[in-house]
């Protein structure tokens, strides 16, 4: 069998082509992969983070203590807060910052969305509804409608687009 030029030349075009989608389906693959591990290292190291989780433990007891989260913003003039009102602060800072910052790298694409959203998914909703309040009053004080504008998206995203409950198969 005989190719002219004109046959050798569509052959090769065609070679060369589908070693492009196959180079440009890899690429895609690694990246997807590559999301998936780092987003991986984020749930494990978030996992020991210590400072993740005292912080999300003072925002839920100050909660069910019943107290204002107004009332650290706009302390009343004769009751100033006290040093541990002070530190309870820093904690819910720490928190609001910490889910911030992953709504945004989600936003950006860095994390894989479904892994947190079923590994995290309640914990997140649950901080949203009790931090609503406190996130109102220090977007009142700071006069900021964007003060954590991105972890109000995840939660809002979240809270549209609820986690499916999977029936396992071990539990009768």
């Amino acid at each position: 069998m005989k190719f002219d030029a004109l046959e050798l030349q569509l052959i090769s075009n065609i070679i060369l082509l589908i070693g492009v989608f196959v180079a440009i389906g890899t690429i895609v693959y690694n990246v997807r992969i590559a999301k998936r591990t780092q987003t991986a290292v984020f749930l494990f190291e978030s996992r020991t983070d210590t400072r993740y989780a005292q912080s999300l433990k003072v925002l839920k007891k100050v909660h069910s203590s019943g107290k204002s989260f107004r009332s650290f913003v706009f302390p009343p003039e004769a009751s100033p807060l006290t040093e541990e009102e002070i530190r309870e602060c820093s904690k819910f800072q720490y928190i609001l910052n910490f889910y911030e910052r992953v709504a945004v790298t989600i936003q950006s694409g860095i994390y894989d969305e479904d892994m947190i959203k079923r590994t995290s998914y309640s914990t997140v909703i649950d901080t949203w509804n009790i931090a609503e309040p406190l996130i109102k009053a220090l977007r009142e004080e700071l006069k900021s409608d964007n003060t954590y504008q991105e972890f109000e998206w995840l939660a809002g995203r979240w809270i549209n687009q609820p986690l499916n409950a999977k029936r396992s198969r071990f539990i009768r």
